[in-house]
């Protein structure tokens, strides 16, 4: 695909406490921050549609429900038997509706985000499923993507692009991700660090690499080719290039570093034609609202300066998908 502009693509984990519910409990102050997300992915939208920002929110299949009922006449009959009890998401505790239950249901918000331009509903899995860990097949993962596209298609949605919980991409599941209609994943960033792993497999070692990675990486984050994104099964991968990481106090004079990391990226993507791939998750915009939002800010400046200087685009995943779709076709 010569001569393709830069992309700038940004994603969201959007999860609530079904990405966090193995080590933040009830008792636990964070638990009682999560509805402060809400906030967050409100304030996010507001900046996405008054920039022209285009993103993809891959959101937990749970999150689309507004009521308990609704909810469990999705849950799929098959279901992962993981080894680690503390990641079997059906055995929380789940109120009656959104309004008692933000932490686990958002239906309003699942449809404020498919309401709002530019934004594309993508899926985190219907349960925040785990690719990698003991206990869970492909059967049970097919079971559990074909429940994400039930209640998406519930809310008028059809669901394309795919980000697997914890990035635990795995390849062998790549005919099941097509099969149940998806045309897109976000895989790991390339790096040893950053490997798909379980979570038994992650250290402290490649926790403290990525966080060194963040502010004091040696080379701009990757980027990735529009001729490398189409995968030989048919299954486009937009891998992540780096993970927007949320202020700190602790950190608080290292976070020049990571912003001036971040442009590196961008600008290299503009300037060579290639993609670059953001992603975090709402919740950590929860917190230190101001610092976040302004890290945000000054990174959608530099965009802005290379759209009007380098053509570079904002595009969602699905518009990835699609760019490449076309461009296949044309061969």
């Amino acid at each position: 695909m010569a001569n393709r502009p830069g992309a700038l693509v940004i994603s969201l984990d959007f999860e609530l406490h079904w990405g966090v519910r193995d080590h933040v409990t009830r008792q636990d102050p964070r638990y009682g921050r999560l509805g402060e997300t809400r906030e967050a992915v409100t304030a996010l939208l507001e900046v996405f549609v008054a920039r022209s920002v285009r993103a993809t929110w891959a959101t937990v299949g749970f999150l689309f429900a507004s009521t308990r009922d609704e909810l469990e006449a999705y849950e799929p009959r098959e279901r992962p038997a993981y080894a680690h009890a503390e990641l079997d998401p059906y055995a929380e505790m789940i109120g009656m509706d959104e309004e008692r239950d933000p932490q686990h249901l958002a239906g309003s918000l699942v449809e404020l985000i498919a309401a709002s331009p530019g934004q594309e509903v993508g899926s985190h899995t219907f349960s925040h499923y785990y690719c990698l860990e003991p206990g869970q097949s492909e059967a049970t993962f097919r079971s559990d993507l074909a429940s994400a596209q039930a209640i998406a298609r519930g809310r008028g949605l059809r669901l394309t692009s795919l980000v697997l919980p914890r990035n635990q991409w795995n390849p062998a599941y790549a005919a099941a991700v097509l099969d149940q209609g998806f045309r897109c994943i976000r895989g790991p960033q390339r790096s040893w660090a950053h490997q798909a792993r379980g979570n038994s497999e992650q250290t402290r070692l490649h926790r403290a690499a990525r966080l060194a990675e963040s502010y004091a990486g040696v080379s701009a984050p990757p980027t990735t080719g529009w001729d490398e994104v189409l995968l030989p099964m048919g299954l486009c991968d937009v891998p992540a290039s780096a993970f927007l990481r949320p202020h700190s106090p602790a950190r608080k004079r290292l976070e020049p570093l990571q912003l001036a990391r971040l442009r590196r990226g961008i600008r290299h993507a503009a300037q060579h034609g290639r993609i670059f791939h953001l992603w975090w998750h709402p919740h950590n915009f929860a917190q230190h609202r101001v610092e976040n939002f302004e890290l945000l800010e000054q990174v959608l400046d530099e965009f802005d300066r290379l759209a009007v200087a380098e053509g570079m685009q904002s595009l969602a995943m699905a518009d990835v998908a699609t760019t490449i779709s076309r461009s296949s076709s044309s061969w």
